[in-house]
C-alpha cells in the first residue's frame, strides 16, 4: 500500500475536479467510522430530507457498494460503469498536450476518484447535496484527503486504536497524528468519545479511562490548524440494557439502550475537551460500541454543523447555510416531530455485516460481524453477551432456571492481523450469569474468497494455520472446544446446523468483512 496525495490529485484534475463540487463531512478513526458515516447518511436523508451520498471501503460484494445514495443504496451500475471508463482513460492519459504521462494510480485511489466522479454524473435531481466520506487508512495521506477547506462542513475523528501500525507509526499518539491529518485550517473538528467501553455484570455499560496520548496528539494538530474542537461524550453511567418487546423471538436477539445525549458546543481554547452543554437529544440504539459511537458522533456532528457560526467563505455560501438551517430546524427543534425524525433515521440506518442478526435454517440465530481487529472483536464479544442477557433474562424468569447456550464460531482473518489477540477477545472464559450459561462452543476456521476485487494486497489466513494459532494461544476456556476447518463458508454453515443442539444455539460469523461479503454473495446466489 503506497500512501500519498500526488497521484490522486493529478487524477482528479484530469476528470474535472469532482471533489470541489460538494459540501463534505469527512470521517477518520480506527473503530466506528463506518457506523458513524451510516448514521450521518441516514439522519441527513431520512431526518433532514437532503440528498446525501457516502463513500465507504472496503466494498461488501461489488466495488460500487462503496458509493451509496438514497440512504444506503449502491449507486446504479450504468453510472458506475461510465465513471470507471472515464477514470481508467484519465489514468493512462490526460487527453491534452503535455498530459499523456500515465499516473499509475493505486486501486484505492482509482476507487475514490471513480466514486466522486460517479456522484457528479447522476442526474441533477438525484445528485447529492452533501457527501459523507470515510477515510480508507490513516487520514493525512489517504486518497480521500483532497477536499478544499471551504467544502468541508466538519472533520470527524472516531475512536482511535492500534491498527495499521506499519503504515501509520507505532503507538496511539502517532496513529492519532495521522488520523487528525484531515482537520482543515480554521475548520470544525468533532471528536468521538475516545474511551473504551465494557459491559459489567448486571447489564450495565461503563467506560475505561481515555488514553491521554490520543487527546494530546489530536489537540496539537487542532491547535496548529486553529480548528474549532467539539467533543462527544457517551453517557455510559446512564446506560442500562433492557429487554425489548418480543425478545422471546430467538431469531433476532437484541440489546437496546435508551439515553439522553448531551450536545456540546465548541471546547475552550486551553482545553478543548472542556466544552459547554448546549442541547440534548433522546437516543435509542443497539448496545454495540460501534452503534453507540456512530449514533452519538453523528448527532453531535450535525448539531455542531447546524450551530456553526463561522463564516462560509465559498461561492456556494448560501447553499452551505441552507444545509445548516435545514439540519437545525428538522432535527433539533423543540417540537416532538424533530425527536420522531431523529429516532426514525436512527432505526433506518443501513450498515450491513456489523452486529447484524440473520436466521440460519429454520430458526437458528446467526450474528454477522466484520470485526477485524482486537478492539472490534472485544466489542463483538460484549454485544453477544448483552444480547444473551436480554433474551435469557426473560426465558430464565419463565422457567426459573438458567438457559443453556451453545455457541458456534465461524471465522476468517486477513494475514497480518493480530489473530491471537482477536481469538483471545472472542473465545475467552465466559462470565458467570444467573440467566444463562455457555455449555459448549465450537470453532470453524475458513478462508474468505480471494482475490478481493480492487484490493490485491489483501490475503486470507490459512485455516490450518489459524487452528495452530488457537492451539498455541491456550485461550482460557477453549481447552474442550471443538475446532475444525472447512474449505468454504457455505460448508461451515451447513455443518453448524447439521446437528440440532438441546439448547439455545447461536452461530457467529466474524473475523473479516470479506467473510461477511462471502455470506451475502452466497445468499444472493441461493
Amino acid at each position: 500500500m503506497d500512501l500519498g496525495l500526488g497521484r490522486v490529485q493529478a487524477l482528479l484534475r484530469r476528470v474535472g475536479s469532482p471533489h470541489t463540487r460538494f459540501p463534505v463531512i469527512h470521517v477518520a478513526g480506527t473503530n466506528g467510522k463506518g457506523s458513524t458515516t451510516a448514521y450521518l447518511d441516514s439522519l441527513l436523508t431520512h431526518g433532514v430530507g437532503l440528498r446525501s451520498a457516502r463513500f465507504n471501503s472496503p466494498h461488501l460484494m461489488l466495488p460500487r457498494d462503496c458509493a451509496r445514495v438514497h440512504g444506503g443504496v449502491p449507486i446504479d451500475a450504468q453510472t458506475w460503469a461510465l465513471a470507471e471508463q472515464q477514470i481508467r482513460s484519465a489514468d493512462v492519459s490526460g487527453g491534452a498536450p503535455g498530459s499523456d504521462t500515465p499516473i499509475d494510480a493505486t486501486p484505492f485511489e482509482l476507487l475514490t476518484v471513480q466514486t466522486l466522479l460517479a456522484f457528479t454524473l447522476l442526474p441533477p435531481d438525484a445528485r447529492p447535496e452533501v457527501l459523507v466520506i470515510e477515510v480508507g487508512v490513516g487520514g493525512r495521506l489517504d486518497a480521500t484527503n483532497v477536499f478544499p477547506s471551504e467544502n468541508v462542513l466538519a472533520s470527524v475523528i472516531c475512536p482511535i486504536d492500534l491498527d495499521h501500525e506499519k503504515l501509520l507509526g507505532e503507538g496511539l499518539a502517532a496513529i492519532a497524528h495521522e488520523k487528525a491529518g484531515i482537520v482543515k485550517p480554521r475548520g470544525l473538528c468533532v471528536v468521538a468519545d475516545q474511551r473504551r467501553s465494557y459491559l459489567a455484570h448486571g447489564g450495565e455499560l461503563h467506560a475505561a479511562p481515555v488514553e491521554r496520548s490520543i487527546l494530546e496528539s489530536l489537540q496539537q494538530t487542532c491547535r496548529r490548524q486553529n480548528a474549532r474542537v467539539v467533543p462527544t461524550t457517551i453517557p455510559y453511567d446512564a446506560l442500562r440494557l433492557g429487554a425489548p418487546p418480543g425478545v422471546a423471538d430467538i431469531a433476532r436477539l437484541r440489546a437496546p439502550v435508551a439515553f439522553s445525549l448531551s450536545l456540546h458546543g465548541v471546547g475552550a481554547a486551553a482545553d478543548p475537551w472542556d466544552a459547554p452543554v448546549e442541547g440534548a437529544v433522546n437516543v435509542q440504539v443497539e448496545a454495540t460500541p460501534a452503534r453507540l459511537t456512530g449514533s452519538t458522533t453523528a448527532l453531535q456532528t450535525l448539531w455542531s454543523i447546524a450551530h456553526d457560526r463561522s463564516e462560509v467563505g465559498h461561492a456556494d455560501a448560501a447553499a452551505r447555510q441552507a444545509i445548516r438551517d435545514a439540519i437545525r430546524t428538522r432535527l433539533f427543534g423543540a417540537d416532538a416531530a424533530c425527536a420522531a425524525r431523529v429516532q426514525d433515521a436512527l432505526v433506518r440506518y443501513v450498515w450491513e455485516g456489523r452486529s447484524e442478526w440473520k436466521t440460519l435454517g429454520a430458526h437458528t440465530p446467526l450474528l454477522l460481524d466484520g470485526a477485524h481487529n482486537v478492539a472490534s472483536a472485544a466489542a463483538l464479544r460484549l454485544y453477544l453477551e448483552a444480547c444473551l442477557d436480554t433474551y435469557t433474562s426473560t426465558a430464565a424468569a419463565a422457567s426459573s432456571s438458567p438457559v443453556d447456550v451453545h455457541l458456534t464460531w465461524i471465522m476468517a482473518f486477513s494475514e497480518g492481523k493480530d489473530q491471537r489477540g482477536m481469538l483471545d477477545a472472542l473465545l475467552r472464559d465466559w462470565r458467570a450469569s444467573g440467566a444463562w450459561r455457555c455449555m459448549a462452543q465450537r470453532v470453524a476456521f475458513v478462508p474468505f474468497s480471494t482475490p478481493v476485487e480492487g484490493m490485491p494486497w489483501v490475503h486470507t489466513a490459512a485455516p490450518d494455520a489459524l487452528r495452530a494459532t488457537l492451539a498455541a494461544a491456550h485461550v482460557p476456556g477453549v481447552g474442550a472446544t471443538q475446532v475444525t476447518t472447512w474449505a468454504t463458508l457455505r460448508e461451515a454453515l451447513a455443518w453448524a446446523v447439521a446437528t440440532p443442539q438441546p439448547a439455545l444455539e447461536v452461530v457467529v460469523v466474524c473475523g473479516s468483512l470479506y467473510l461477511v461479503s462471502d455470506y451475502y454473495r452466497d445468499s444472493c446466489e441461493a
